[in-house]
Formats: C-alpha cells, sequence, structure tokens
C-alpha cells in the first residue's frame, strides 16, 4: 500500500465531505422535509404530512422516495469512501 501524506488525506476528506454537503440527500429541503416527517412521531398520518410538505413548500412523500430511490447508492459510496479515510488517517 502506497503511503499517503496526511495533507493529501486531509485533502481527500474535504473533498468527500463536500460532496456529501452537496448530495441531493443532505440538500435543506430534503432536510426540513425529514424534520416535518420526524415531528410526526412516526404517525402513518401521511395526508396530514403532505398537507404540512405541500405548506411548506418541500418535496411530496413521493418526491422524497424518487429522490432515496435514485440516491441512496451515491449517499452510501460517498460515506464508505469517507470512513475509509478517516481510517486511514488514523493510522
Amino acid at each position: 500500500m502506497i503511503a499517503v501524506q496526511p495533507e493529501e488525506l486531509a485533502r481527500r476528506i474535504a473533498k468527500v465531505d463536500s460532496q456529501i454537503a452537496a448530495h441531493p440527500l443532505s440538500s435543506e429541503r430534503v432536510t426540513q422535509a425529514h424534520a416535518v416527517i420526524e415531528a410526526h412521531g412516526g404517525t402513518d398520518d401521511s395526508d396530514a404530512i403532505s398537507r404540512e410538505l405541500a405548506s411548506r413548500g418541500l418535496p411530496s412523500l413521493v418526491e422524497l422516495g424518487r429522490i432515496q430511490a435514485r440516491s441512496s447508492f451515491s449517499w452510501w459510496r460517498l460515506h464508505r469512501k469517507r470512513r475509509a479515510l478517516l481510517r486511514r488517517a488514523d493510522r
């Protein structure tokens, strides 16, 4: 395994962190929509949740599902890459 300088590892971690921050699952609208869902305390009242999301101009439950389906794999990969870089930096 090729040794990587700490500065290079820090640069790579920063790059992955910025990619995570720019990811659709990190967007403010998605984060706010998830907060609305959490605020409903795990109830199955999707009509009330949908109304609140719509009133706030946030993505609908259907759109959140689409975003999740399209973005989960890349989200997972970025976090896996970040964990690997952090493990490497700890050595």
